[in-house]
């Protein structure tokens, strides 16, 4: 009988510092589905593998945005298509795609909402989404909601490098950055430094050779509420791809426009709805996909696809 399986990653920042949830959503759960520990890649495969053999309809991520990258990143191997509805359950600490997507709420919450729904008989309210594959040398193909490069990686190290990164934190550290872009300050001058690449999307060059940041995404915001991926569903079998090419004072002043979700004008950026982007920096490029970072030594592609179908309770 199909039901939900529930992927729960311990180590994900929200379930450390609540180490009950696990067990309340085991409890909630009942006898609609089951909920297995995934800590390690082995454990991951293992929980799938059982999930898909218990014929769930359902999977659900017990984790953040990082928890639900590596989820994904695992299915294609291990779930023949069609791949199960998704549900983000917000156990991590950013939490951006199921904000993004209009999920709210505790992880107790959103199941609860879910279940309730299902022993009514009702619908699930649900999106489609084609995810990001993204290929580089030396890693599996990775799929996610968002990917970035130069200043959106900068961001995240210098907010990894505290001492207790938090949703608080990473707020301070934007607003700390953006003021410091206005007067010329050190903190944006390190963590926006222009990176040189060749940028072509769906095989037509971008009228750049430098950039502060490349972003691309199925989904509109990457975090605070801020949209600059507005465009992400206008076509299907697309998504959505940003490069910044103004300087960093330029950037900060168009926040507010960003956060509004308003479109990109040049020169402070170049942007594209394609099912392909390229970026070719000559040599290494760091990337982050759904806030994990990695590093490529020569190209890096994105690409559209896999579609799921994420439940937005």
């Amino acid at each position: 009988m199909a039901g939900i399986g529930i992927v729960s990653n311990p180590r994900a920042r929200r379930n450390r510092r609540h180490p009950g949830t696990a067990g309340a959503l085991a409890r909630l759960l009942g006898g609609d589905g089951l909920l297995l520990d995934a800590a390690t890649p082995e454990a991951l495969a293992l929980a799938l593998q059982r999930i898909r053999g218990a014929g769930a309809d359902v999977l659900a991520v017990n984790g953040g945005d990082g928890t639900a990258h590596r989820v994904l990143t695992a299915l294609p191997a291990l779930w023949p298509p069609p791949l199960p509805r998704l549900l983000h359950l917000r156990g991590g600490s950013m939490n951006t795609a199921a904000g993004s997507l209009g999920v709210r709420g505790t992880p107790e919450a959103v199941l609860a909402r879910v279940l309730r729904l299902r022993r009514a008989g009702a619908s699930l309210p649900a999106v489609e989404r084609d995810l990001l594959g993204v290929e580089a040398d030396g890693h599996p193909r990775l799929v996610g909601f968002l990917f970035g490069t130069g200043a959106a990686v900068a961001f995240l190290e210098a907010w990894y490098g505290r001492p207790h990164p938090s949703r608080l934190s990473a707020l301070l550290l934007l607003a700390r950055a953006a003021f410091s872009a206005i007067a010329g300050g050190p903190l944006a001058a390190a963590l926006t430094r222009r990176e040189a690449m060749r940028a072509a999307a769906d095989g037509e060059d971008w009228p750049a050779d430098a950039f502060l940041a490349v972003m691309a995404g199925a989904i509109r915001e990457v975090g605070f509420g801020f949209a600059p991926l507005g465009r992400c569903d206008e076509q299907p079998g697309c998504f959505h791809a940003v490069g910044v090419t103004g300087t960093a004072a330029q950037l900060a002043m168009r926040l507010p426009a960003v956060r509004l979700g308003l479109p990109w004008r040049r020169p402070l950026a170049v942007d594209s709805v394609a099912r392909e982007l390229v970026l070719d920096a000559g040599g290494p490029l760091r990337f982050t996909v759904d806030g994990d970072l990695y590093r490529a030594e020569g190209e890096v592609r994105v690409t559209a696809g896999p579609v799921v179908e994420v439940l937005v309770p």
